[in-house]
């Protein structure tokens, strides 16, 4: 008999251009990421958990280039005024 396990298996009908997409909803992700943590900053209150969490997603935010502009737009049309005030 043939040894058929996972490892010693060839891959010849393998197809190499099937690579999946890694980074297109990065940006969206960080945005809703962040608004998640404003709205448990408003539920939970300013808890040491919620401060940690804020500097993570605000340093997200920075590294992908999203100003505190594109922050105040998507909250705008989100319908999310009350969240305004708890952006630095």
């Amino acid at each position: 008999m043939w040894n058929t396990s996972g490892a010693k298996y060839k891959h010849m009908l393998y197809n190499v251009s099937r690579a999946r997409k890694k980074s297109g909803d990065k940006q969206k992700k960080a945005l809703e990421w962040y608004i998640l943590v404003l709205k448990k900053e408003i539920l939970l209150g300013t808890t040491k958990w919620v401060i940690n969490t804020k500097k993570c997603a605000e340093a997200r935010l920075k590294k992908m280039g999203i100003t505190k502009d594109m922050v105040i737009k998507t909250l705008e049309n989100k319908g999310l005024k009350d969240l305004l005030s708890k952006i630095n």
